[in-house]
């Protein structure tokens, strides 16, 4: 029987067998090193563990809940790793199809409660058509409303940079993971720009 050992990742309980532990370790480490310790690196880091925290949670039965090294090398091989995704442009760990899309409420477009833009999303279609189509629906005779209603409490928010990814059928690799967070930051900064230049610009007011 093997040695095994109980870890937390992303804030879940695992128990893992110890040859699988110690290259999910060493995975772990190669990426924290890759993406450094910056405000940046540590929030891409902590998006892949949870990811790599969902995936393992998927594999888990009533039989089997402990941690492979079965499991280890089917995420590492969905997951990829950074030499994937140096050269620009190359594709990685199943970037040459799109995944299966998941139906979330949109927090970056909402406008109330996120689902139009999160059925936009899902259908392919323009957020701004899906809330007309709600709005005559309400016009009519309210259907809109209820329907709304319903999906804004049965259906999740994408909170995660992994379920961002299943909302739009992207692959939910490290790369794709990476690309998110690095435009999200670049957005932030570029706001911050903007309010910093409108400031500047601002005219001065006399006190007097």
């Amino acid at each position: 029987m093997k040695k095994t050992y109980t870890i937390h990742i992303s804030g879940t309980v695992f128990h893992i067998e110890e040859d699988a532990y110690e290259k999910l370790n060493l995975y772990l480490t190669g990426l924290k090193q890759h993406f450094g310790d910056d405000s940046e690196g540590v929030e891409i880091v902590a998006d892949i563990e949870a990811r790599i925290a969902e995936l393992f949670q998927s594999h888990k039965t009533p039989d089997k809940e402990v941690i492979t090294m079965e499991w280890v090398n089917e995420v590492i091989e969905t997951m990829g790793v950074p030499e994937d995704f140096e050269a620009e442009g190359a594709p990685g760990p199943e970037e040459a199809g799109k995944t299966k899309k998941r139906l979330y409420r949109d927090p970056d477009r909402k406008t109330i409660g996120g689902v139009c833009s999160g059925l936009a999303a899902y259908l392919n279609m323009d957020p701004v058509i899906m809330r007309l189509i709600f709005f005559f629906l309400f016009l009519v005779n309210g259907l809109g409303l209820l329907i709304y209603i319903i999906l804004w409490i049965a259906v999740p928010e994408a909170r995660t940079t992994a379920q961002r990814l299943e909302m739009r059928g992207e692959p939910v690799t490290i790369g794709n993971i990476e690309k998110w967070i690095k435009k999200e930051y670049e957005d932030i900064e570029t706001r911050v720009k903007k309010m910093n230049l409108g400031k500047k610009n601002r005219p001065e007011t006399d006190s007097d």
